[in-house]
């Protein structure tokens, strides 16, 4: 998944709608654990990532704001 834009560029820009749900009991975890999801979905692509966890979603972000040649496999593989 590649949401990126030419961060060298003078007008750079990343708008994202963020979703943040909680999973009803036991939906998916039958030790009554909360369990919480995240998705971001881009404004300009209607491209949407999900993500099971805040931290997933912050190396994300980190991972977006980096040049293009910095970037890692990690992010751009995330489950639609």
């Amino acid at each position: 998944m590649d949401m990126k834009r030419d961060l060298k560029k003078k007008d750079a820009y990343f708008s994202y709608l963020l979703r943040i749900w909680q999973l009803s009991e036991n939906e998916e975890s039958p030790s009554n654990q909360i369990l919480w999801r995240v998705s971001l979905e881009s404004t300009q692509t209607r491209t949407r990532v999900m993500f099971t966890s805040l931290e997933d979603l912050i190396y994300f972000l980190q991972d977006q704001l980096k040049p293009k040649d910095q970037t890692s496999s990690k992010a751009k593989d995330k489950p639609l």
